[in-house]
Parts: structure tokens; C-alpha cells; sequence
């Protein structure tokens, strides 16, 4: 793996790990370092599943924070066999556009 996909993933997972504390918990997403997008993937997936059977209010509250597209949610809630998997891509993929507003704004290339 390369330093660029590795520091990728690190920027993925540390966004990510804060978002999912809210209101000063702590995050059920541990910062620990991970070897590859797919592991981090299935991890999350796992606190996903989690948080839509134990506590749905704070995965709304966390997909709010995320600014996932509502109506993208509502497709995957609409549909009775939704899976923390659809959830996960939609978290890393926004997470994944803030990384890169970010530096194309560091660039001025906005």
C-alpha cells in the first residue's frame, strides 16, 4: 500500500471517528490505524449495523452531521432489506468529497 492510500485512509477514518462522537462521547469508532479502505469498511459497517438496531436515533443524528443526501437516505430506509453496507459506502464516499474540498480550497481551486 502506498503513503498516499495510507494517509487516505487514516484521513477517512479520523474524520469519520469524529463525527461519530457526539455531544462530547466518546466514539464508538476506535482511531486505531488500518491497513486498507475494506478494513476499515467492514468495521464500520459492523458500528453501523449496531447503531441501527441499539440506538437508530444517534445513527440519524451521526448521518445528519455527515450531511449524507436525504434522499439518497430515504432510498436505502425505504427498502426493508437496507444494509449498513449501503450506509458505510454513503459515509466514506461523503467523507471522501470533504477530503477533497478541502484540498483543492488549500490549493485555491475552488
Amino acid at each position: 500500500m502506498s503513503n498516499s492510500e495510507n494517509t487516505e485512509i487514516t484521513e477517512i477514518s479520523n474524520g469519520i471517528t469524529k463525527i461519530f462522537s457526539l455531544q462530547g462521547n466518546t466514539s464508538i469508532i476506535d482511531s486505531r490505524n488500518y491497513r486498507t479502505l475494506e478494513e476499515f469498511k467492514k468495521y464500520l459497517t459492523e458500528k453501523i449495523s449496531y447503531l441501527m438496531v441499539n440506538d437508530f436515533e444517534r445513527l440519524i443524528n451521526i448521518l445528519y452531521r455527515i450531511d449524507i443526501d436525504e434522499e439518497k437516505l430515504q432510498q436505502i430506509f425505504a427498502d426493508k432489506n437496507n444494509t449498513p453496507g449501503e450506509l458505510c459506502d454513503l459515509i466514506i464516499k461523503r467523507q471522501l468529497q470533504k477530503i477533497q474540498f478541502r484540498k483543492q480550497f488549500k490549493k485555491g481551486e475552488f
